[in-house]
């Protein structure tokens, strides 16, 4: 277990985020993290699941499924996000709300995603958020969510954040977690697992220009969000060796599909 800071506050953090860009545009590369999981999940129940994602964000994954006329709904703790894609989309169920603490009834939903969401809290809001998460889930239902990686690249990432800041960092803003320690908090909370990947996000070598596909060549986190980071020739190749003999340290996030049992 580690802990990454930055010197602003988490929830500080994501509305100068959010502030930043558009509200997203719908995926278009199925393949990619966080469309490929969330595809998969809702393959589990049929169409009419009701499915919440848990800290949507810009929208990239609650956009997709919305046109697809799932039955979603979109939770996020940053309003300004929630504003600018009901702006955009105009019918989209998406409201302000953080799993810590829902109005949602008890076994509600059939399909909770959550990308990105749990590692913004420390351990023991960890463990509060997956107890909402299991309260609002039905019995047998799915959970789909990503959660930052305890390894070296992460290490590698987080070093280059704090030695690039200029003020201390002091405040909370990560929590990585090693393989079997999220293992063993799903284990507390009941949930099976029925599915375990090692994932990259964002490729390691995506921060080196000269890796970059030509078309996000200058980045563009807009662009990077609807069609995923990409690298140009080089960069795939050097990424592919680097994911068939390193995954585990290499990754920088861990997905797992669960049910409720």
């Amino acid at each position: 277990m580690r802990i990454t800071l930055r010197s602003i506050n988490n929830k500080d953090y994501w509305h100068q985020r959010w502030e930043t860009i558009d509200a997203d545009d719908v995926m278009q590369n199925i393949e990619s993290y966080p469309l490929k999981f969330a595809i998969k999940s809702t393959k589990y129940n049929n169409k009419d699941q009701k499915i919440l994602e848990a800290g949507c964000g810009a929208g990239r994954i609650l956009s997709y499924l919305y046109k697809k006329d799932y039955n979603v709904i979109g939770i996020d703790f940053i309003q300004n996000a929630i504003v600018k894609i009901k702006k955009k989309y105009k019918d989209i169920k998406a409201d302000v709300g953080n799993i810590l603490n829902t109005n949602f009834e008890k076994d509600y939903f059939d399909t909770i995603l959550a990308f990105g969401l749990y590692h913004n809290f420390k351990i023991d809001d960890v463990k509060k958020a997956l107890l909402e998460t299991k309260r609002i889930l039905k019995k047998n239902g799915i959970l789909c969510f990503s959660f930052r990686a305890d390894n070296f690249q992460n290490y590698i990432l987080d070093k280059k954040i704090k030695n690039s800041n200029k003020l201390e960092n002091t405040k909370f803003h990560k929590l990585n977690l090693k393989e079997d320690e999220l293992i063993e908090l799903l284990k507390e909370f009941n949930f099976k697992i029925l599915e375990k990947e090692y994932v990259i996000n964002m490729p390691l070598l995506f921060h080196f220009k000269i890796f970059r596909s030509k078309a996000q060549k200058k980045f563009n986190e807009h662009i990077g969000r609807r069609d995923g980071y990409t690298l140009n020739f080089f960069g795939k190749i050097l990424d592919k060796l680097l994911r068939l003999m390193f995954i585990k340290h290499y990754c920088n996030i861990y997905v797992f599909i669960v049910k409720k049992i």
